[in-house]
């Protein structure tokens, strides 16, 4: 009869409280959307940097002047980024002009990089301010028998 005391106790017990695995579960599956949320951030922002990279360079190398050239690649980059909702905590554009004083006939071309921090800090991850660095770069021919300075 003993025995069937202590079976009895220990019946009953099947685990943990309902609530607590279903607020666990909560909690992961809440996770699981912000790290699938992250993800897609992150594939938007390698396309977008891209995307800006090539209008950038393309921008550039219509122009005579370096100087025209890189205020044009800036501006084609800035409003790339814009036009795709892609919000950079740190945003670096540079432009390759050295070419630009090549000599008529010569082949030439132009090279802009886009470097964007994407930014995670909406995202309520712990310790996320900035996310990963993505980096484009794109190269544009110059038309070689344009007049150039």
């Amino acid at each position: 009869m003993n025995q069937s005391n202590s079976l009895d106790s220990h019946s009953g017990e099947h685990g943990g409280s309902p609530s607590v695995e279903a607020a666990l579960l909560v909690g992961m599956f809440g996770l699981l959307i912000l790290l699938a949320i992250a993800g897609s951030r992150f594939v938007l922002a390698e396309a977008g940097a891209d995307h800006a990279a090539r209008a950038a360079a393309r921008a550039a190398s219509l122009h005579r002047t370096a100087a025209d050239a890189e205020r044009a690649a800036r501006t084609a980059a800035d409003d790339s980024l814009a036009d795709q909702g892609l919000t950079c905590t740190e945003l670096s554009i540079t432009v390759g002009t050295a070419e630009f004083g090549a000599p008529l006939g010569t082949p030439a071309s132009v090279r802009a990089t886009v470097r964007c921090v994407v930014a995670w800090s909406d995202l309520g991850l712990p310790g996320a301010r900035s996310g990963p660095v993505v980096e484009a770069s794109a190269i544009s021919p110059i038309d070689r028998w344009r007049e150039r300075s």
